[in-house]
């Protein structure tokens, strides 16, 4: 039981959490995910089938961006400095249950990738290969209604691992319904299994730690909501850095592979792994090396065996590049060519944008690692990743995530408050349930408004030139620190 005047604190916002995470089901069920699908239920009538369409009512969809920002609000009260509410981890997994409780009971919002999911392990199920053939090729089943049309015939971008995964939820669930459903309880087992993974990495700041992951917005939304494999990808990467940095390399660079084997990014953690052990002079070095080689390449090899054709998600890659971002800083790049070459095609200009914004990651990720002695294993996974999220050909909401959940246990002061704002403001970023001006409009102002609020403190100036620096994410690779009482 939450007893006194802090535990008074603690039930009153996990109260208005939990409200503010019904008004998104609901309101949220009643904008749907994608236009133009058929979901598999009407998931205990808080699902309408038709979802939003042009000229439709706003209301649910003004709803539904009201309830995310109380949501956002109040986890800014609560992660930006000490709070008598999270005081302790107990109060702290308090908050993030009633918060995330109308989330693991109501239907997927915000997108409708996990019907892709279980679509792809249908496929598997039925003898076909995901990476040569789209959802479409199962014919008009209810499972392919459910999925994005966008997607409907493309082939799977996601590694054997996350190929294996989706084929066993649909045979544990029995079906594309079922599966969502394994889907969404994996999520949730991953979401606690990082908060925990993330209180060991944090050493006396446990509770900020928990506070930036487990009652993060983002990830109630587009883990524990949209049950995206961010979930498993995060779970995995955290648990390869603690692996690391309790001196077993072996199963941190393991657990690394698997990671990339559920989405590609991930494999950047396996390469800063093996550079960050080279520790030792000379031939020791190279020998260190040449053995961490090893267990990467074989645990690829035998990860690429856990489903007929496993290397073929090396030519699937590019699928998400089919989608367009506006705000990607991809794209635009590409806008500001078309101001120097207003002649030039958009299919161009768009190559063009998203050309040097890879050039860029790539530059970033590359100086990491080859600078990754200077600062912490988690810092240089976390930045790299950040890296190739913000500048990939297309950016989304959850692709934050890859970076957060690394960099979240050893962020500190400004640098913490920084990514406070970066979740907020992708929090907001990717409205639905009104017309896409009116959604992009809305989610500038929200925007604007959290960096306000920020801001308010006199502290937002501040927080680039201390990112930059690198300071407050030097986290001490074999610092094991038990205080639980520290925040910062």
């Amino acid at each position: 039981m939450l007893a006194g005047v802090g535990g008074q604190t603690t039930a009153a916002y996990a109260a208005a959490g939990f409200a503010a995470s019904t008004l998104i089901v609901l309101a949220g069920g009643h904008v749907g995910t994608a236009r133009f699908t058929t979901p598999l239920t009407d998931w205990f009538d808080l699902l309408t089938r038709s979802g939003y369409r042009p000229g439709g009512s706003p209301a649910p969809g003004l709803l539904l961006v009201a309830g995310i920002a109380v949501l956002v609000l109040l986890w800014l009260r609560l992660a930006r400095r000490p709070h008598r509410a999270v005081s302790t981890e107990g109060r702290v997994w308090a908050i993030a249950g009633a918060w995330a409780l109308p989330f693991v009971v109501g239907p997927p919002l915000l997108s409708s990738d996990v019907y892709t999911y279980g679509a792809q392990g249908m496929l598997v199920d039925r003898g076909l290969d995901p990476y040569s053939v789209g959802p479409s090729a199962l014919g008009g089943v209810p499972a392919v209604a459910a999925v994005d049309p966008t997607w409907r015939s493309v082939t799977s971008p996601y590694g054997p691992l996350a190929t294996w995964f989706q084929h066993f939820a649909v045979v544990l669930g029995g079906g594309p319904l079922g599966a969502v459903i394994v889907f969404r309880l994996v999520a949730v087992a991953a979401v606690v299994a990082i908060g925990l993974l993330a209180a060991d990495l944090a050493g006396t700041h446990r509770i900020a730690a928990l506070t930036l992951i487990v009652l993060n917005p983002l990830v109630l939304l587009y883990v524990v909501s949209a049950a995206h494999l961010e979930g498993l990808l995060g779970a995995l990467l955290l648990g390869a850095l603690v692996a690391v940095r309790r001196g077993n390399s072996t199963l941190g660079i393991v657990l690394a592979c698997a990671a990339g084997a559920v989405k590609a990014p991930a494999l950047i953690a396996v390469v800063a792994i093996i550079v960050w052990q080279r520790r030792r002079p000379g031939h020791q070095a190279w020998r260190d090396t040449a053995r961490d080689s090893a267990v990467a390449v074989a645990a690829c090899a035998g990860l690429t065996m856990l489903v007929p054709h496993g290397w073929g998600w090396a030519p699937a890659l590019n699928t998400p590049a089919l989608g367009y971002t506006p705000a990607a800083p991809s794209s635009l790049i590409g806008d500001l060519c078309k101001v120097i070459v207003p002649w030039a095609p958009f299919d161009d200009l768009a190559a063009a944008g998203r050309t040097v914004a890879l050039v860029a990651a790539g530059c970033i990720v590359a100086y990491l690692i080859a600078t990754s002695q200077r600062r912490s294993l988690e810092a240089t996974v976390g930045l790299g990743l950040l890296a190739v999220a913000l500048l990939g050909p297309v950016i989304y909401p959850w692709y934050a995530l890859w970076g957060v959940l690394c960099l979240a246990p050893i962020a500190r002061g400004r640098t913490r408050e920084l990514l406070v704002l970066g979740c907020a403001i992708e929090s907001v970023a990717a409205l639905s349930g009104m017309p896409r001006l009116a959604a992009d409009l809305v989610a500038v102002g929200l925007a604007i408004g959290i960096g306000l609020v920020i801001a308010s403190s006199g502290e937002l100036r501040t927080l680039l030139p201390n990112a930059a620096s690198g300071r407050g994410l030097r986290g001490g690779e074999s610092t094991r620190l038990t205080s639980t009482s520290s925040w910062r």
